[in-house]
């Protein structure tokens, strides 16, 4: 009994040794990155199956009124918001109230020839052929759109290919896809978030952007020019409340968030195959999910996204087999997240 209780000491104290280590670690890297790329403020998730194993704050989240980074600190999502909008699409699958392979003039005014074969799936997995918002500067970021209007905009502009035959990233698709829940639901996205989402999984400060709203804790977003950090261009209150990735997250928000993905919560196991890209055949699709993509970190299969808006920058890294995720939140729209996750990740997993 005695060489039993002595061995798994051992084993408890090696374990803590080596998370000592990576935690030195993964400061280091995380304040190298910081400092080099001069990112005003950063802050750090780490999870394991449904639990915190790391959190790390570092710098400010307000250059102007030197407020420091904390846990609570609201960073905008950018494109990792689109798997919430995802959610919200097969949430309403499962209720019967749509379908993935549903047209989508359904539920949205009829588009010019060609647009009669895009569906909802086509929507979000980025093979619709909708001209992105970031091609040609779709949108004037300082006007006020109503959702006619984009729908509009958008029906202005030729596919850039066949409904269904190639893959290219799309914001434009999220944006309507969250116009349809607005509509299907009967309330806007953002609330249809906030209701069946954010608080039945105790995500309790995850919201909508909003210039107008008091916000706590809310960070402000930079841009790195010339003459040093200046603060993020301003966006119009329409364009920044679309699906496509317009949230405010905190660290607090991210692991309720995660702990969810970790014992499968809110949404079925087909839905789960959907939104991470487990159910895809297609040459063009199989690396890629609703708002997640499969991707490889030393010979290691893992989920991965990253997203930047209005001067932020956000990345995650999640491995399947052992649940390992980790969330990188930078307010500097230059800020390379999407490295700096994967670099924690593998000082976590050790994958490399």
């Amino acid at each position: 009994m005695k060489t039993i209780h002595l061995k798994i000491l051992v084993a408890l104290v090696t374990t803590l040794i080596g998370a000592a280590a990576w935690s030195d670690a993964i400061d280091d890297a995380m304040l190298v990155a910081q400092r080099s790329e001069r990112i005003p403020g950063l802050a750090l998730l780490v999870m394991r199956n449904q639990k915190i194993v790391r959190i790390g704050v570092y710098g400010l989240a307000n250059v102007e009124h030197a407020v420091v980074v904390k846990r609570l600190t609201m960073f905008q999502s950018g494109s990792l918001g689109k798997q919430f909008t995802a959610t919200a699409i097969l949430l309403l699958v499962e209720r019967g109230a749509l379908r993935l392979d549903d047209r989508i003039d359904k539920y949205l005014p009829a588009g010019p020839p060609g647009w009669e074969a895009i569906t909802i799936r086509h929507l979000l997995n980025h093979t619709s052929g909708i001209r992105d918002t970031e091609e040609g500067a779709l949108f004037d970021n300082r006007r006020e759109y109503s959702d006619d209007e984009i729908i509009k905009l958008a029906h202005s502009f030729p596919l850039d290919f066949p409904v269904g035959s190639q893959w290219k990233y799309n914001n434009t698709g999220y944006i309507l896809a969250g116009i349809i829940a607005t509509r299907v639901s009967g309330m806007f996205y953002g609330d249809f978030l906030a209701r069946e989402v954010f608080k039945p999984l105790g995500m309790r400060t995850a919201r909508v952007i909003s210039d107008t709203d008091i916000v706590a804790n809310r960070a402000a977003g930079y841009i790195r020019t010339s003459k040093g950090i200046r603060n993020q261009d301003f966006v119009s209150a329409a364009l920044n409340a679309t699906a496509d990735g317009s949230l405010y997250l905190s660290l607090d928000d991210w692991s309720a968030w995660i702990a969810a993905l970790d014992r499968r919560a809110l949404l079925s196991s087909a839905s789960y195959a959907a939104l991470w890209g487990r159910d895809q055949t297609s040459i063009n699709l199989k690396s890629h999910g609703f708002g997640w993509d499969q991707g490889v970190v030393g010979g290691h299969p893992v989920l991965e996204f990253d997203g930047s808006w209005q001067g932020f920058r956000s990345a995650i890294e999640r491995d399947f087999d052992s649940q390992v995720t980790v969330v990188v939140l930078a307010n500097l729209a230059e800020a390379p997240a999407e490295k700096i996750a994967r670099e924690v990740f593998s000082l976590v997993t050790g994958f490399r």
